[in-house]
């Protein structure tokens, strides 16, 4: 297996993370958008073939479990990723599928069996993203009978258990445990079928799960935190770690952090790939790259803006005596108290421009654009920064969050992935069918 993974680290891999139209607020404003891409299943497959066509490792759907009037359009409406995922795999031969379920509003029963049923469908190409749930609506526990959002540290004890029964369950058969014997008449071996019988601070589960597991076993696990939890979660359980900074020092030192917390569970750090957020803007010279981005911008409305920030701040600052270009300095909000993790991450993303970021801009980044002007530019500066990003060892892959869609994910797959591919930095072909095989890791 270490031959495997040194050969799958001289190359960069690449997620494409798919949500409507694209991760830029105002992109279902653009001429060429699909306003209800979410929900366009034909778009979404479209998508997904352009991905596998690139051989991307895999692509991404996100999710969130309560909306409002400030939403990002690309989830006010919009499909279960596990739902999608399944009819996805149905329809695809390669590409891996990871889709996004919560830990702290989910059952462990009910998630273990409706991901490896997508896992069989897809022929072992499944993916989980293990979140807790950020609360960016303050709703979230109210549409599930609770009066308020779970406790950060809660929510992460809650998740090791979460994923230690899961796992559990997905190990209730060996692979062998189905003879289909019509002569005997024994349709499985007894011996090789394993209870769970967890009891736990959070879930009480027998088990056994009802079905065997998938070509890979099981759904590769991914994960995305910042926090000190967070970290510790991905680091005990992930094989595809979600990060997004803003410099190669900060991606250097997380990679790192949690390639050295691997170690302190026993595990291979070399089985654990960061994936670093992007939102890459490919164009025939750097100025044009440029005018895309104003080009979208245009389309966020002062009001889409200040109603969010006023919002998520919870009227710590009153908004309403700013426009969308006030600066974040002159806002009040630089060295503002919040819990919010979110807020930690694109501090660390706007720090040192302070008195230059707009609200407007503030709000792209608190959506999820995650704009970095390393990745802003022609296909031969993208592929550039894409090289020296991976040789410094600030990441082993990047997810790629297009600003607009299917555009920036055509554009991307059609110069910057050849260059990367000529350089043999990108695979020119699969060399498995499964999600792990993708990552060189064994199916197990």
């Amino acid at each position: 297996m270490t031959g495997t993974l040194n050969r799958e680290r001289d190359q960069i891999h690449f997620f494409a993370y798919l949500v409507g139209s694209g991760i830029h607020l105002a992109s279902w404003r653009h001429p060429t958008a699909v306003p209800e891409a979410s929900i366009d299943f034909a778009h979404q497959l479209k998508l997904v073939k352009a991905a596998e066509a690139a051989k991307l490792d895999a692509v991404f759907l996100g999710d969130s479990l309560a909306i409002d009037e400030t939403s990002n359009p690309g989830i006010l409406n919009r499909f279960d990723p596990l739902g999608l995922v399944t009819a996805l795999g149905a329809l695809t031969s390669h590409i891996g599928l990871i889709a996004t379920s919560s830990t702290s509003y989910d059952e462990p029963y009910n998630f273990a069996r409706a991901a490896l049923t997508a896992d069989h469908i897809s022929k072992g190409r499944v993916g989980w993203n293990i979140v807790t749930t950020r609360d960016v609506t303050n709703s979230t526990g109210a549409n599930f009978g609770a009066s308020e959002h779970l406790d950060h540290g809660l929510r992460y004890r809650r998740a090791e258990e979460f994923v230690e029964v899961v796992q559990g369950l997905w190990n209730s058969w060996t692979h062998d445990a189905f003879d289909y014997d019509k002569v005997s008449g024994r349709f499985f071996d007894p011996a090789k079928l394993h209870s769970l019988n967890h009891r736990g601070e959070f879930f009480q589960v027998a088990g056994p799960l009802n079905i065997a597991p998938s070509p890979q076993h099981s759904p590769l696990l991914a994960q995305a935190g910042a926090s000190v939890p967070g970290q510790k979660l991905g680091a005990r359980f992930a094989n595809a770690v979600f990060a997004s900074h803003h410099t190669v020092a900060e991606a250097i030192e997380f990679r790192n952090s949690v390639r050295a917390q691997a170690t302190d569970f026993a595990r291979n750090p070399d089985e654990i790939f960061i994936y670093q957020a992007i939102s890459p803007v490919v164009a025939d010279t750097h100025q044009a790259a440029q005018a895309r981005i104003a080009e979208l911008d245009a389309l966020i409305t002062a009001d889409q803006v200040l109603g969010f920030l006023q919002k998520y701040f919870g009227g710590a600052i009153d908004f309403s005596t700013f426009s969308e270009l006030t600066t974040v300095t002159e806002a009040g909000i630089v060295g503002l108290s919040t819990p919010r993790t979110d807020f930690r991450a694109a501090s660390e993303q706007i720090r040192g421009r302070e008195d230059h970021v707009t609200l407007k801009e503030l709000y792209s980044v608190l959506t999820g654009d995650k704009r970095n002007n390393d990745f802003i530019g022609t296909a031969e500066e993208v592929a550039d920064s894409l090289e020296r990003w991976h040789a410094a060892g600030a990441a082993d892959g990047f997810t790629l969050m297009f600003a607009l869609l299917p555009n920036d994910l055509e554009t991307f797959t059609a110069t910057v992935i050849p260059l990367l591919q000529a350089r043999g930095l990108a695979r020119t072909d699969y060399r498995g069918t499964t999600l792990r095989s993708h990552l060189g890791l064994k199916d197990h």
